[in-house]
């Protein structure tokens, strides 16, 4: 690559020649013009002077005398000239000169002048041997209206020639010496305009590897000077909008990379082009690929139709996969060019979001069979009493009684959901104290021993040794073992054995309540806390229980800081864990 240095240099030597060649042709063609018209008039001046010492009726020898003094007389003038006297027919009558010019006395000038005319242009007369040619003129002398002689003066172009010679040897020195001066003062200031340049292109250089960081010192106050300055304002401004747009980058790959959210990018012929995370963790996608391949199985559509009819609107699909829901929405996005456009899909789990819908359904629906029973009961016993039953006294009576038993079903039913909702609001109000745990779950032991005594039950508390305190509200806490045992002695069998014990470790103290009854299998284990699951529900049922109890003792154990969990086998026996922080102090 020929530098733009190089470049201003042989511009400035082509200029510089342009205007030696130009001006040196002017003065070899003036020189030449003004050396030939000097000799021209040398010649007429020397034709006329011979002219008037030539007298027509003198003799021959008369003549040459005449002719020889004019000479003798102006010698300088006729040093470098051959003078030749012709006569009427053109012969030579003498000369100056042993230089027989027979063969030019028929030239133009000798021509004219024989006819008694004068021409302004000169004879170019050569003679053998010799390098340079000679000029001539002729000039008539005339007698008696008619030619008597013609006198013929010659004179060499080697003095002008040599002069023109001259000339063009000085011209073409000086355009070599002015070639060597313009290519050294070429360079000089070429660098004025190309060092600047230069280290404008070699900060750029350095902008396209990243360094927006240097500048460039202003040396001018020229337009390089002020190309210079914005160059370094772009520099800045640049660095800044980089640095910003860095930022947002980062901000945008780290939101992109840690969003829950899967994201995939297709360009416009379904390839997929990006994908976060957790798209790979929902759909178990890889690079490269295809829409189709990872859409067709969960839609009829393909991308081809997809992506024809969408434009500003967003398409969403609900795709289920294995026990997975998953909401996709896809928009189509418009890049600066047709290859740059595509589509983005953003894939979010609604798995939890169904099973609460499921939930909220299943929950309407057991509220709605859970009232309805008993309703239908008060109904249909009221409309018996109605009928002339309740003439019959023990009838009526045993009516009756199912009648405020199925009222007390419904209250207890509606007090728990009651409770539920001020537990799920944070509306239920904890008296928070410090509490003796061996005392509190020692009292809520004895209240069931009846019970367990009926079925011929063990109900069984170790009362450690070491004394527990624990922060709580002491009534909502009891309501939770209360919950527990009255469930171990219900589901459990006649002569089974319930053990309480509690036992603590480096975080907390937990309740463990064991029975002997009937287990729970792992499928049930998992939903034994959401609200109205029963694991056998025509026996809870019978037995009273409204579904929600152990809801409510999670929702309880939750408040104060601890847990619940349960350990079962089937046909075995089942175990609670009631976990108390020992450090949570509450609203105390």
């Amino acid at each position: 690559m020929i530098s733009i240095k190089w470049r201003l240099v042989a511009i400035y030597i082509v200029l510089v020649v342009i205007v030696m060649v130009v001006s040196g042709t002017l003065v070899v063609w003036s020189t030449t013009i003004d050396e030939y018209d000097s000799m021209r008039d040398e010649l007429i001046a020397a034709t006329d002077v011979i002219s008037e010492s030539v007298n027509p009726g003198e003799s021959h020898s008369a003549i040459e005398l005449a002719i020889k003094t004019v000479i003798k007389k102006f010698g300088d003038t006729y040093s470098d000239k051959t003078i030749y006297l012709l006569d009427e027919n053109g012969e030579m009558i003498l000369t100056t000169s042993s230089f027989d010019n027979s063969e030019g006395f028929f030239s133009a000038q000798v021509q004219a002048a024989l006819s008694g005319k004068t021409i302004k242009e000169l004879d170019t007369v050569r003679k053998q041997g010799e390098a340079y040619s000679y000029k001539g003129y002729a000039k008539p002398i005339m007698a008696n209206g008619s030619v008597s002689y013609v006198v013929y003066a010659i004179t060499s172009t080697e003095p002008v020639e040599t002069t023109i010679e001259k000339i063009i040897s000085i011209i073409l020195n000086s355009v070599i010496l002015s070639i060597i001066i313009a290519l050294i003062l070429g360079f000089i200031f070429s660098n004025y305009i190309t060092k600047p340049i230069a280290l404008l292109s070699e900060h750029v250089t350095l902008m396209a590897a990243g360094d927006l960081q240097t500048t460039i010192d202003v040396q001018s106050s020229d337009e390089i000077g002020k190309l210079t300055r914005n160059f370094n304002i772009m520099a800045k401004s640049l660095n800044d909008t980089l640095g910003e747009i860095s930022s947002e980058k980062n901000k945008l790959e780290i939101v992109f990379s840690q969003m829950t959210d899967g994201m995939l990018v297709f360009d416009n012929k379904g390839l997929l082009t990006r994908y976060n995370p957790a798209s790979e963790k929902m759909l178990r996608v890889k690079e490269d690929d295809m829409f189709d391949d990872i859409f067709s199985f969960y839609m009829e559509d393909e991308f081809g139709s997809i992506y024809a009819s969408m434009h500003s609107d967003i398409k969403q699909h609900i795709i289920k996969k294995s026990d997975k829901y998953y909401n996709a929405c896809f928009a189509k996005f418009d890049g600066q060019t047709k290859e740059n456009s595509g589509m983005i899909c953003v894939v979010q789990d609604i798995t939890e979001h169904k099973k609460l819908e499921l939930m909220q359904k299943e929950f309407v629906a057991n509220v709605s069979h859970e009232l309805r029973t008993p309703l239908t009961t008060i109904k249909s016993y009221t409309e018996t009493l109605i009928d002339g039953a309740i003439t019959e006294e023990e009838i009526a009576y045993k009516f009756l009684n199912v009648i405020n038993n199925e009222g007390d079903r419904m209250t207890a039913l509606v007090q728990d959901l009651l409770d539920l909702s001020k537990l799920d609001n944070r509306q239920t109000k904890f008296m928070m104290q410090e509490l003796e745990l061996n005392n509190l779950v020692s009292d809520s032991v004895e209240k069931y021993q009846i019970q367990a005594e009926k079925k011929q039950q063990q109900l069984n508390f170790f009362k450690p040794k070491h004394m527990y305190n624990i922060v709580g509200d002491a009534y909502r806490v009891e309501q939770v073992f209360k919950n527990i045992i009255s469930n171990a002695i219900k589901y459990s069998p006649e002569e089974a054995i319930i053990n309480v014990n509690i036992t603590e470790d480096i975080r907390h103290i937990t309740v463990a309540i064991e029975d002997t009854g009937l287990g729970i299998s792992s499928e049930d284990i998992e939903r034994i806390f959401d609200r109205f699951y029963r694991v056998d529900k025509a026996r809870s049922r019978e037995m009273g229980g409204t579904g929600l109890g152990l809801a409510i003792a999670k929702e309880i154990m939750e408040y104060h800081g601890g847990g619940i969990r349960v350990e079962s086998v089937l046909e075995e026996g089942t175990t609670f864990y009631l976990a108390f922080p020992k450090q949570y102090k509450g609203n105390l």
